[in-house]
């Protein structure tokens, strides 16, 4: 639902003089609270001008419009940079990624248990909150809690990071037994370097995005310059005080 600017803290008068432009903060029907809005409250210069950044611009000033194709390309590769890891280090991954480990991390029954969605929950929970464990854990300590696990029938037998990984699956799987918190640490200690060498890939994934996202918006931004050099002409500044000192 949209937001009604119900609290001015700053104003300023519009170009014909008549209105105000003001800054403040508004609600919607939700009571849900947005700050930093800012509005032309004038009928004439609403109709006229648009707000842009630094001032008011006509209304019929374009948006600035660089390369589709580089724009199609930024989007991509700006959410592979910035969404990558994502949930547990796995929702984010390229589908050949996706299977490639698939195939790396899990036995062939593993697999044919996620297929049938049975593998504590799903591939990317199970295999997330295993490589969340090689992330924190070092591989000497995931054996030392592995075999607490194996010699331990009750989770209250637990101490040390044996009890801390299981309090963290319970809170995960919301279950405690130590037959469940098992299975992530087993993949753990198994996966244990191929997780380690798959940092090292990621690192240079990522990287190379990072290189291309560069590449496609210096295409998409190529005639930026120019743009606001011609919007900055146009442009009609404002200086917004605060309501207090324009009413002294």
């Amino acid at each position: 639902m949209s937001y009604e600017l119900e609290h001015v803290e700053k104003e300023c008068l519009c170009p014909c003089g008549k209105g105000r432009i003001v800054y403040g903060w508004g609600t919607n029907d939700w009571n849900q609270v947005r700050e930093g809005m800012i509005e032309i409250w004038c009928s004439d210069c609403s109709e006229k001008y648009k707000l842009s950044k630094g001032g008011l611009l006509p209304k019929e000033f374009p948006e600035y419009e660089g390369d589709k194709d580089a724009y199609n390309e930024m989007y991509k590769l700006r959410d592979i940079v910035n969404n990558y890891q994502g949930y547990y280090g796995i929702r984010f991954w390229p589908d050949e990624l996706i299977e490639k480990r698939r195939q790396l991390y899990l036995t062939q029954d593993e697999i044919k248990e996620d297929q049938n969605n049975n593998l504590e929950r799903n591939f990317a929970m199970a295999l997330g909150f295993s490589k969340k464990l090689a992330d924190d854990f070092s591989l000497e300590e995931l054996k030392e809690v592995q075999r607490q696990l194996t010699e331990s029938k009750y989770s209250t037998q637990l101490v040390g990071n044996a009890k801390d990984i299981a309090e963290r699956y319970k809170r995960t799987y919301k279950t405690i037994k130590v037959s469940k918190v098992i299975i992530p640490v087993n993949m753990a200690v198994r996966n244990y370097k191929a997780y380690k060498e798959s940092d090292k890939e990621d690192k240079r994934y990522i990287q190379n995005a990072k290189k291309l996202l560069k590449m496609a918006q210096s295409i998409y931004y190529k005639d930026f310059e120019q743009y606001e050099k011609n919007r900055k002409s146009q442009l009609i500044p404002f200086e917004l005080r605060d309501v207090r000192s324009c009413n002294d």
